[in-house]
C-alpha cells in the first residue's frame, strides 16, 4: 500500500519540500552542500552505531518487480531489519512495503518538477534509515537516472557517491534491459533475446560501448554486483547469486493433472511474445494440431501475478520461453509448484546446478518434437514435475538465497565479527561446496 497517501500526510511532505527546497539537491549551492556534509556524517554515524549494537537494515528497491518481496524475506531469515521501496508498479504485481506511485503521480500533476526533489527528501529518509541498500541497474532512488554511459539506464553517480561517503554497503544486480547488449547478445549463438526484437534501442541498453562504460562505473561504486544467468557473460567481475527467488509458502497448491490421454494444456505467460519465442510455440502448436494431436494453448500476458500462479495449476506444462537461453521468475514458480517447465538454455547459462535442474529443453527448432513426444508419452512431464519443487527449495528458495546473502554480507559487508558469526548461524543449511563471496 501507499504509505504516504492522506491529504494531511501529503501537506506535511509539501510543507517540508518547500522548507528544504534550497538544500535537496546537494549541486545546487555551498549550502546545500554543507547542509549534505553533515547530513551524511550524520548518516554514518548512525549506521555505525546501529551495526556496533548488532542491528542491520537493509532496503530492496526500486525495480517494481516481484523479486524484491523475496529478497526482504531472505533478509529478514537472517535477522535483518528489511523493507522494499517502489516509486511506480507494474501491473503484474504491487505487493511491497514502501509504494511511493499515487503520490509521485499526485506531485508530477500539481507541482510539476518538485518530484525530482521528492526523490532527494526520500534519499535522506532512506540514509538514516537503512545500512544496506539492493539496486538493479537501472535506476536508483534518484532521478535522472544514468548519464554515464546511458541515458535511461543506471544508478545516479551523485546517489552511489553519497551511499558511499555515508559507508553504506551497496549491492547492486542484474535485472534484464539493463545490462543486454546488442552485440554481445547476438554472439551468445543463434537464438538469444535479440533474435526477434521489434526495435532495436527501445527495450534494452543495447549500446555495447555505452553500457560497458555504464556497469563500469556501477561496479567500481557498488560493495558488490551481483548477476545470475547470461547475464553472468554481460557483467563483469559479477558475482553469481541465484537471486530468482520464490517463498514455497505463498505459492498456490497444484494438484497432479487428471486429465490422462485427453488434451495437453500448454501454458503460455510472457509479457513480451517476441522475447519469448512466442510466434515458434504458437506454429508448433498449429502445426500439431492440423497432424491430429490433442493440444491446446492457454496465453495469459499482462495479467495480475496471482492470475498467472492460478493458471499454473490448471496447465499440464509451462513454456517459459525458447529464445532467451535462460528461465525467469515464472519457470522458478511453476517448478516450485510441481508445474513441468519447457525452456531453452543456452550451453553455457550459469544457472545453479545444471545438472539436476529438470527443465525440459527446447527451442524454435525442437519445440514442435517436444512437444510431440510430452502430448503421446508424459512420462517426461510426470518427473519434471516430481523434480521442480527440491530443486526450487534447494537452489531457489527463501532458505537458498539467505545463504547466498550471508556469505556475501560476511564477505563483503566488512561488519563486526560477532554480527558475521550471528549472520552465518542464521544459515544452518548452507551447502559448504559453494564458496563465499569475497571482496569485489
Amino acid at each position: 500500500m501507499d504509505r504516504v497517501a492522506s491529504e494531511r500526510d501529503y501537506g506535511l511532505l509539501i510543507c517540508l519540500l518547500d522548507a528544504l527546497r534550497p538544500f535537496l539537491n546537494p549541486d545546487q549551492s555551498s549550502e546545500a552542500r554543507l547542509f549534505w556534509e553533515a547530513l551524511i556524517a550524520d548518516s554514518r554515524a548512525i549506521s555505525q552505531r546501529r551495526i556496533h549494537k548488532g542491528e542491520l537494515r537493509s532496503v530492496w528497491g526500486v525495480t517494481p518487480i516481484v523479486n524484491l518481496t523475496a529478497g526482504v524475506a531472505a533478509d529478514r531469515a537472517l535477522g535483518l531489519n528489511s523493507c522494499s521501496i517502489v516509486f511506480t508498479t507494474y501491473h503484474t504485481s504491487s505487493r511491497f512495503d514502501f509504494v511511493f506511485a499515487e503520490l509521485q503521480n499526485r506531485l508530477v500533476a500539481e507541482r510539476g518538477e518538485d518530484w525530482i526533489l521528492f526523490r532527494w527528501l526520500v534519499l535522506i529518509w532512506a540514509l538514516v534509515n537503512f545500512d544496506v541498500f539492493h539496486l538493479y541497474n537501472d535506476r536508483g532512488i534518484i532521478e535522472p537516472a544514468g548519464g554515464y554511459g546511458s541515458p535511461r539506464f543506471g544508478i545516479a553517480m551523485r546517489e552511489m557517491e553519497i551511499y558511499r561517503s555515508a559507508g553504506k554497503r551497496l549491492y547492486t544486480y542484474a535485472y534484464g534491459a539493463d545490462h543486454r547488449t546488442r552485440n554481445n547478445t547476438l554472439a551468445l549463438g543463434r537464438w538469444s533475446f535479440c533474435s526477434d526484437c521489434p526495435d532495436v534501442g527501445a527495450f534494452c541498453v543495447c549500446d555495447d560501448a555505452g553500457a560497458a562504460n555504464m556497469l563500469k562505473v556501477i561496479r567500481e561504486h557498488s560493495t558488490a554486483v551481483i548477476a545470475h544467468g547470461l547475464a553472468m557473460k554481460l557483467i563483469p567481475g559479477a558475482i553469481n547469486i541465484p537471486y530468482l527467488t520464490v517463498d514455497m509458502n505463498r505459492l498456490p497448491t497444484r494438484k497432479p493433472s487428471d486429465r490422462g490421454a485427453d488434451t495437453l494444456i500448454v501454458g503460455h505467460f510472457p509479457n513480451h511474445g517476441y522475447f519469448k519465442g512466442t510466434k515458434y510455440l504458437e506454429q508448433a502448436i498449429d502445426a500439431l494440431k492440423a497432424e491430429g494431436f490433442s493440444i491446446n494453448l492457454l496465453y495469459l500476458s499482462g495479467k495480475p501475478h496471482e492470475e498467472i500462479l492460478r493458471a499454473m495449476c490448471e496447465v499440464d506444462v509451462l513454456v517459459d520461453q525458447l529464445v532467451s537461453g535462460a528461465f525467469g521468475l515464472t519457470a522458478v514458480e511453476a517448478m516450485a509448484m510441481g508445474c513441468p517447465v519447457i525452456c531453452y538454455l543456452h550451453d553455457d547459462v550459469a544457472i545453479a546446478n545444471r545438472r539436476a535442474c529438470p527443465i525440459i529443453e527446447a527451442n524454435p527448432e525442437t519445440i514442435k518434437d517436444v512437444l510431440k513426444g510430452v502430448v503421446t508419452d508424459r512420462a517426461q512431464l510426470s518427473a519434471a514435475a516430481s523434480a521442480g519443487p527440491g530443486y526450487v527449495k534447494q537452489n531457489y528458495s527463501i532458505d537458498a538465497l539467505s545463504r547466498h546473502l550471508a556469505d556475501l554480507y560476511v564477505g563483503s559487508a566488512d561488519l563486526p565479527n560477532r554480527m558475521e558469526a550471528r549472520i552465518a548461524a542464521r544459515t544452518q543449511l548452507r551447502d559448504p561446496a559453494q564458496p563465499a563471496p569475497g571482496n569485489r
